[in-house]
């Protein structure tokens, strides 16, 4: 009985407990699902603002600009980041502050330069006295070099939450050789994510810019960190076809004669004969304050009136119709006639002109009445005859220039029914003017001729890439296989040689190699008010190629309204012609080394030579005869050797060391070794003049490391 009882109480209380456990269950059941519908229904909207506070979906994540390489894969436009530093004053405490006011201006002034440590603290305690948030310690960026350095400085080493340091980063485009061809790579918008604004940095823009990316901001336990769900794909590079040291000699040339002559404008250019390639190219134009900068590519976008050049195409045509022979004889009569109403005048009509000539002769002396009557006497009946030939020269046919903006030759014809034709206006056409022609059109038909009668296409780039991948390569094309026949070849390629060995172009004559081109000089017209409105303007040039045995390179000078001097396309185009050639020419080492031509040089006693490295300093003295003394270099087998001054008539060489991860010494040099030098280091190099280095920014021996930039002055 007993027994029974307790087994009762047991189940009892078994049961209980069970009922009080369920209850316990249940009501927890109901409260989580209270708590759900609550949350779902009721704080709904709450809970989701405070979701997007703690996530922002779709960040873009802005991938690499491509960079821009020379020929020898040297940079000419690349992306740098810089950095804008700024404090925030009310994270940091006013005693901190006072404590390390004093040296940490002393390391700012020392940084930046421009600024004495009292001026820092003047300008430091302007930001405490407004309470700043987003104050800016310096007006100028730094790189992110300068910007790790700058965080190691007294209070600023304490982070972003005790000094207040914090940055903005931004993105610059730089060119790494100033003003060489900068117009030709271009440039691009201040706002970087519009991209390319003209030049081959607008051609390929699509290319250069990549892929962005995405990414999602969120906020993990209390930081906020970017989770990247489309990584960016980095753009395109570009090889082109531009070599360093051609377009400083070239823009070198160039610059020097618009200085001299005060001229508004010039234009160079120099293509590679056999392949098209544009190995330079320089577009100078006068600022306001009387320096010459890149401002436009006027040797694809310049469409204007080409003067005598066209002499050249005019008497092919001729020939090529066989209306004419080069011994043909023309009456050009004191240099003055009159032409339907028109007075043709010869440049020298005020000395009696030239009489009767010859054809060839003709184009020697770059006689406007013989030309003019030449061609008007063969085509005067069918003129439409002449310009069909020109056209059939490909002439006039637009080519794909890279350039946005390249403008397109214009020859009217004469039975283009939207324009009049005059009876003036195939004499005037077959002497430079009626027909406009942008100058890298007149290049190309003159390295026709130089390469045997082909005309190609001039190009810039030559090969798109990406790390070891190469998205397009760019190659020879031709434009026209045959321009003419081999007789008038030869004939035109005769008359060219004697333009510079007998007439208007002997300011291009070497006496190292021979040179072919043709002079020009035309009037600039001023639209509706004619060519003489305001006194006459001016436009001279000179086009050929060299060496004109054996065409390697042609080339075309135009200088624009030259204000110092008598305006004339052998003298002041044909004199920077000379000089680009001559420079090319002895830097392919075409000239022989051991001739007599060396003796006539216009060097005085030994030359000048920039520090170097060490294998082409020797070679270039050994094989130029220079006398050199290396007793001071004791190591052997160095990379880098210094050339002093010359003591009895020799070169001193000197001892220079290079150490790996340290800033080598580069004063003295080249700035193609200086460069090549410092980017193996890893430095991103600027420079600025012209010549050789005479002070870098950062002192030989100090740690390099990667990414710093360095500065070069030139002279």
């Amino acid at each position: 009985m007993n027994e029974r009882t307790g087994e009762e109480i047991s189940k009892g209380i078994r049961k209980r407990y069970l009922i009080i456990v369920v209850l316990c269950f249940g009501v927890m059941l109901f409260g989580i699902l209270y708590a759900a519908l609550h949350i779902q229904f009721a704080e709904g909207a709450a809970w989701a603002e405070w979701k997007n506070k703690q996530q922002r979906e779709n960040v873009v994540v802005p991938a690499s600009r491509g960079n821009i390489f020379s020929d020898e894969g040297l940079l000419m436009a690349v992306t740098v980041p810089s950095y804008a530093l700024y404090m925030d004053f009310q994270t940091v405490h006013k005693d901190t502050l006072n404590k390390y006011m004093k040296p940490l201006c002393r390391a700012l002034s020392q940084k930046y330069g421009d600024l004495s440590p009292a001026e820092f603290e003047v300008r430091l305690r302007k930001g405490e006295r407004l309470a700043s948030r987003e104050y800016l310690v310096h007006p100028r960026r730094v790189s992110y070099a300068d910007w790790k350095e700058i965080k190691t400085f007294p209070l600023f080493s304490k982070g972003r939450y005790q000094s207040g340091l914090y940055e903005k980063k931004y993105l610059e485009r730089q060119k790494m050789f100033g003003s060489l061809a900068s117009r030709t790579i271009g440039d691009i918008y201040a706002e970087f994510d519009k991209g390319g604004r003209n030049g081959l940095e607008l051609k390929y823009d699509s290319l250069l810019r990549g892929l962005d990316g995405m990414s999602t901001r969120q906020k993990v336990a209390g930081t906020y960190m970017n989770v990247n769900d489309k990584e960016p794909i980095d753009g395109w590079n570009l090889k082109t076809t531009i070599n360093i040291t051609m377009q400083d000699i070239v823009e070198t040339a160039l610059n020097e004669m618009l200085h001299k002559t005060k001229a508004a404008s010039g234009t160079a250019v120099l293509m590679e004969v056999k392949t098209g390639k544009i190995k330079a190219i320089s577009n100078l134009g006068l600022t306001s304050g009387g320096s010459y900068q890149e401002i436009q590519n006027y040797a694809v976008s310049d469409l204007s009136e080409p003067g005598s050049t066209f002499k050249t195409i005019a008497m092919m045509a001729a020939l090529e119709e066989g209306k004419l022979k080069p011994n043909d004889s023309v009456d050009t009569r004191e240099g003055l006639v009159r032409m339907y109403g028109q007075v043709m005048r010869d440049h020298n009509y005020e000395h009696g002109g030239y009489g009767k000539i010859t054809a060839a002769k003709s184009i020697w002396y770059s006689s406007n009445i013989g030309i003019s009557t030449l061609i008007d006497q063969a085509f005067a009946d069918d003129p439409a005859r002449f310009v069909d030939r020109l056209y059939k020269m490909k002439i006039n046919q637009p080519i794909d220039i890279e350039i946005p903006g390249a403008g397109y030759p214009d020859i009217p014809h004469p039975k283009n029914k939207n324009r009049y034709w005059s009876k003036t206006d195939l004499p005037w056409m077959s002497i430079g003017y009626v027909v406009r022609i942008p100058p890298i059109y007149t290049l190309t038909y003159y390295n026709a001729i130089a390469n045997d009668g082909c005309m190609v296409k001039p190009y810039f780039v030559e090969e798109i890439f990406r790390d070891n991948q190469v998205h397009k390569s760019f190659n020879t094309e031709v434009l026209n296989s045959r321009l003419c026949s081999d007789r008038t070849l030869r004939e035109i390629r005769a008359m060219l040689d004697s333009v510079v060995e007998k007439g208007t172009g002997s300011a291009a004559k070497s006496s190292f190699f021979p040179i072919a081109g043709k002079t020009g000089t035309a009037v600039l017209s001023k639209g509706s008010m004619g060519y003489k409105a305001g006194g006459k303007n001016y436009q001279v040039s000179f086009c050929g190629y060299f060496p004109s045995d054996r065409p390697k390179y042609s080339a075309i000078v135009v200088i624009r309204d030259p204000v110092v001097g008598y305006a004339s396309g052998g003298v002041m185009a044909g004199g920077v012609f000379k000089k680009i050639a001559e420079q090319i020419y002895a830097r392919e080492l075409w000239i022989d080394l051991n001739s007599k031509l060396i003796e006539e040089m216009d060097y005085a006693g030994v030359p000048k030579m920039k520090t170097g490295l060490s294998e082409p300093c020797y070679y270039i003295m050994d094989k130029l005869n220079i006398k050199y003394d290396d007793s001071k270099i004791v190591t052997g087998n160095l990379p880098l050797v210094a050339v002093q001054e010359a003591e009895n008539n020799r070169l001193v060489l000197e001892e220079r060391t290079l150490i790996e991860n340290l800033v080598p010494n580069v004063l003295g040099m080249g700035a193609r070794d200086a460069i090549m030098l410092l980017e193996k280091w890893g430095l991103q190099v600027r420079i600025n003049g012209k010549g050789k280095v005479v002070q870098q920014s950062l002192r030989p021996g100090t740690v390099a490391h990667e990414g710093q930039q360095i500065v070069l002055r030139l002279n």
